[in-house]
C-alpha cells in the first residue's frame, strides 16, 4: 500500500491511498496495456531521479568527502574487522549539515536520502502488479452467469471470454521480470567510464541509514503533534531500502 505524505495533503482531512485492489480495479476498466504504460512511466522517471543522483555524486564536495572515507576505510579494514565504525558515519552526516540546509531544514543527505526513496517507491509501484494479475484473475465470468441463471449460449460465451482473459493475463507475466528489465536498461550505462564517479556511492551507505532512522523517529514523533509539525509527521517510509538494493544491483 502506498501512503500519501501529510505535507502534501495538508489542505485536507485524509490521505490518499494505493494499494493492490485499486490496480487491480484499473486493469479490469482499462485493460492490460496499461502495465506497458506504467513500465514506460517508471522507466522515464528513474531516469530523471539518476540523473539527479549522478549530480549529487559527482559535486566536488560530496565526492572529495566519500574518497576521503574510502582512503580510511580500506587502510583500516584489517584493524576494523570490515565493520564501519559508526562515529565516522555521524561525522559524515555532520559534515554534510555544514554544507547548507534546504528552506525546511533538510540537509544535502536527507534529500539524497529522499532521492532514493523516491527511486525505491516508483519500482515498489511496478512489483506491485504481479500479485495484481492475481487478483484479476479471482473474477470468473462464467460463474457470474451461471449465478444469474443466464441462457446457455451467455454461459458459453462467459466462460471463452475468461479462456481469452486468462491467455492475455499469462502472455503478459509470462517470461517478463520488470525489475530485470529496469536493471538491464541503466546498469550499462551506470557502470561505464563516464559514470566511474558512481563507485564510491557504497561508502554514504552507513550515515544514509543512520540519517534515515533518525529521520523515521522524528517523523513518528510528530504523529502525536498538532501545528506545522505534524505537516512532516509519517509512520512508515520504507522506499529507501528497495532503492538502495536496486542501485547496488
Amino acid at each position: 500500500v502506498f501512503v500519501e505524505r501529510v505535507a502534501d495533503a495538508k489542505d485536507r482531512k485524509h490521505v490518499n491511498t494505493i494499494g493492490i485492489r485499486h490496480v487491480a480495479n484499473s486493469i479490469r476498466t482499462h485493460g492490460m496495456g496499461i502495465m506497458n504504460t506504467t513500465v514506460n512511466f517508471a522507466y522515464q522517471y528513474l531516469a530523471k531521479k539518476f540523473n539527479i543522483f549522478s549530480q549529487f555524486l559527482y559535486d566536488d564536495h560530496i565526492r572529495s568527502r566519500l574518497m576521503n572515507e574510502v582512503r580510511f576505510f580500506h587502510e583500516r579494514h584489517a584493524e576494523l574487522n570490515n565493520e564501519y565504525p559508526i562515529p565516522r558515519a555521524e561525522k559524515l552526516i555532520k559534515g554534510m549539515k555544514r554544507l547548507g540546509l534546504s528552506e525546511d531544514g533538510h540537509s544535502f543527505l536527507d534529500q539524497f536520502r529522499r532521492l532514493i526513496a523516491e527511486l525505491g517507491n516508483a519500482l515498489g509501484f511496478v512489483r506491485m502488479f504481479v500479485p495484481v494479475l492475481g487478483e484479476v484473475g479471482e473474477v470468473s465470468l462464467e460463474e457470474a452467469a451461471r449465478r444469474e441463471a443466464l441462457s446457455p449460449e451467455c454461459v458459453e460465451a462467459a466462460k471463452n471470454l475468461d479462456s481469452v482473459l486468462q491467455d492475455l493475463r499469462e502472455n503478459s507475466a509470462e517470461g517478463v521480470d520488470y525489475f530485470s528489465v529496469l536493471v538491464s536498461v541503466f546498469s550499462e550505462t551506470l557502470c561505464s567510464e563516464q559514470n566511474a564517479h558512481l563507485k564510491e556511492f557504497y561508502m554514504i551507505l552507513p550515515a544514509l541509514f543512520l540519517s534515515h532512522v533518525e529521520a523515521l523517529m522524528l517523523a513518528k514523533d510528530k504523529l502525536a503533534k498538532r501545528g506545522r509539525d505534524s505537516m512532516n509527521a509519517s509512520f512508515t517510509d520504507d522506499g529507501l531500502a528497495l532503492g538502495v538494493a536496486y542501485l547496488l544491483k
